[in-house]
């Protein structure tokens, strides 16, 4: 499936960049593919919380003029003391999130609200979604699996190559995303250093 193709591409681009702009070519062929999986296989990604808080965020965005003025994305080795599972964050300011939710209709928000929260790691004024982004391709990617519908990108292959891998090796395929922080020889709190991270590279 093309749909799958290119979701898998834009992550795999994603993946290599970590930049703002291969960040939204990927929530869109998200939307693009949820769209398509419904149509055509009566698959609903809006069963995945994380599809969910994928889509809200992205529809978001589309009243945004500047996507750096919402994410940073930066290398956890960048910032001293700091530990997780993900070479990279994704971070986002909590009012953005909040913004994403009130633009949800009436009908569906407090659902929405309790998904990406229970989804989302929140750290003050600060929000880290990269573990969303990755869990919702791995997750993505069994119940492709389990459907028989398959891609043939190298991105899509290189993946499941991935997942089968840790499958077969008893791994798990997702991550919890919490961020960590030692404050050993550091100064400020985990949420002290993410505001500040996010402040100052936009």
């Amino acid at each position: 499936m093309e749909a799958v193709d290119r979701f898998y591409r834009s992550y795999s681009k994603y993946l290599e960049s970590y930049d703002s702009d291969s960040l939204f070519n990927l929530l869109n062929s998200l939307h693009s593919l949820g769209d398509k999986l419904k149509t055509d296989n009566g698959i609903d990604l809006l069963k995945l919380d994380e599809f969910v808080t994928l889509k809200t965020i992205r529809n978001h965005l589309h009243h945004q003029t500047e996507m750096r003025n919402i994410f940073t994305t930066i290398p956890v080795d960048k910032i001293s003391g700091i530990h997780t599972e993900m070479v990279f964050m994704c971070l986002l300011y909590t009012s953005d999130i909040n913004d994403s939710i009130e633009e949800v209709s009436n009908k569906y928000r407090s659902e929405t609200k309790d998904i990406i929260n229970n989804t989302v790691h929140f750290y003050g004024d600060v929000v880290n979604i990269s573990h969303v982004i990755f869990n919702m391709a791995a997750r993505l990617m069994v119940l492709l699996d389990k459907n028989n519908i398959v891609g043939i990108s190298k991105g899509y292959l290189e993946n499941y190559k991935c997942m089968m891998f840790d499958i077969n090796n008893g791994y798990p395929i997702v991550v919890s995303g919490k961020i960590f922080y030692s404050n050993i020889g550091n100064v400020g709190t985990i949420d002290e250093i993410l505001l500040n991270t996010l402040k100052s590279n936009k």
